[in-house]
């Protein structure tokens, strides 16, 4: 049943990519906002040091994988703009606003990148706020499912990614060390 779904949902994702709305386009700024898109550079990086390892013995020159590379961004829109249908699935337009009216606040960018130094007992309170809000406990909620919705996304993703990563490598008349 789950497999069914899976390949029902990405057909719809696939086949919606090119028809953005408002709704979808303020899906992908949350997105952007709340680290969503940082997290899956690294998917993005963690192919292409696969690839390198697969054709280390082909001396596969710099410029070669920097050409490679070259798709990144528009990569990872693709990506995100896939996922943007998870959060579609779960959340309301009018949620979708709320949460980026969070997410931009300094507190939850503190909140998110614990790096930026601890939060202030005002960001802190904000915070908390946020997390005993309605919204804030429907995210939580959620959580869990959306995690393994955008899991799902992203292996296929990673693993088309990885296929025309491959093929772009061998048309170039390298090949693997397998």
């Amino acid at each position: 049943m789950r497999s069914l779904f899976l390949t029902l949902f990405l057909a719809v994702c696939f086949n919606a990519t090119a028809q953005m709305d408002a709704y979808q386009e303020d899906i992908i700024a949350l997105l952007e906002i709340n680290g969503t898109q940082e997290i899956h550079a690294v998917d993005y990086e963690s192919v292409m040091t696969v690839l390198k390892k697969n054709f280390e013995t082909m001396d596969v020159p710099e410029p070669v994988w920097k050409n490679l590379k070259a798709d990144r961004a528009k990569s990872m829109e693709e990506l995100t703009r896939m996922i943007s249908f998870v959060y579609r699935k779960h959340f309301t337009h009018e949620e979708i606003t709320e949460l980026t009216e969070f997410y931009q606040t300094d507190a939850a960018q503190k909140w998110i990148e614990r790096d930026k130094g601890e939060l202030s007992e005002t960001e802190t309170r904000e915070v908390k706020a946020f997390i005993k809000s309605k919204l804030g406990k429907k995210e939580s909620s959620k959580l869990e499912d959306i995690k393994a919705d955008s899991d799902r996304i992203v292996h296929r993703w990673k693993i088309e990614l990885t296929g025309q990563k491959m093929s772009a490598l061998i048309k170039q008349g390298y090949r693997t060390r397998f």
